[in-house]
């Protein structure tokens, strides 16, 4: 008899399918459910197949080699796509259509596949939330006042700090410590804001979905200045620090075109600050002027 668990994250479900018993890691735990859980947008469902096989010796390996990195090879078959993982997890992943994947693991249990971070690697996950006008941002995610902020910078500068500074002397919700999921709703042309189980150092990681208030792009000073961040420093800023398959010509310009949509929509924000209550009340009074 097979397994089956249905994992989701902002904007996709996958229905996950295993001859082997699946087993959940914490990391995961909120994210996944024995019942197939609602989408998030109605008339949008993403609903991807993924069946999960465990393997000694993988199915053919074919198509055309398009990006090869340390631990991941991609290579596209007609208009899918397969990847060649190496690393934590070795593993074939292969689509079958649009919404079908079958994963064949190498490892030594054949028995029980863990559901966790590293597995999720062979997801593709940012390709199919693409699909779905979604982009995974490197950036620590509050919950204030029932919307999100994202704080984004280059590692080392102080996303978490700030998120941190926000939970002490605000009470906010950390949602997640390194990174969250931005959504443009085609339907409303609402901006949404998403944890996911992927969360770095911090072990934050909440699944949570809501309305996104502002992305604050952090940079170490003495001083907290705060000003709105012009549009063109705001798309090139959210490029280098979203998650792109930068080998796929039409997701690299599905994805320009939606972080200027999101550069132009959600208000940026450029907070020059340290690690004092002062940096918290800066950007409060400032999200405070913008319209409700």
């Amino acid at each position: 008899m097979k397994s089956k668990i249905y994992l989701s994250i902002a904007t996709v479900i996958f229905e996950i399918t295993s001859e082997a018993t699946l087993h959940i890691d914490a990391d995961c735990a909120e994210f996944c459910s024995q019942e197939k859980p609602s989408p998030f947008s109605p008339e949008q469902p993403q609903l991807i197949q993924v069946q999960l096989n465990i393997v000694k010796v993988s199915s053919k390996i074919d198509g055309e080699i398009i990006c090869q990195m340390p631990q991941c090879i991609v290579l596209r078959n007609e208009n899918l796509e397969r990847r060649i993982l190496m690393g934590a997890i070795n593993a074939y992943y292969r689509e079958i259509d649009e919404n079908k994947v079958i994963i064949e693991i190498c490892q030594e249990d054949t028995k029980a596949i863990i559901i966790n971070t590293s597995l999720l690697e062979a997801f593709a996950l940012e390709r199919f939330l693409l699909k779905q006008n979604a982009l995974v941002l490197h950036s620590s995610f509050i919950e204030w006042e029932g919307k999100g902020i994202a704080f984004t910078a280059p590692s080392g500068t102080g996303k978490s700090t700030q998120a941190a500074l926000w939970q002490r002397h605000e009470g906010c919700e950390i949602i997640n410590g390194d990174r969250s999921i931005i959504i443009q709703d085609i339907t409303t042309q609402k901006y949404y804001i998403a944890g996911l189980p992927f969360c770095g150092s911090s072990n934050i990681h909440r699944n949570k979905i809501m309305p996104l208030k502002a992305i604050v792009f952090i940079e170490q000073a003495p001083q907290n200045i705060i000003e709105k961040m012009p549009g063109i420093k705001a798309v090139s800023k959210l490029f280098g620090e979203t998650s792109i398959n930068k080998w796929n010509k039409e997701a690299v310009m599905k994805s320009i075109g939606l972080i200027e949509a999101i550069a132009k929509n959600v208000p940026m924000v450029h907070l020059k600050c340290n690690m004092e209550h002062d940096a918290v009340l800066t950007l409060k009074h400032y999200l405070n002027s913008l319209p409700a």
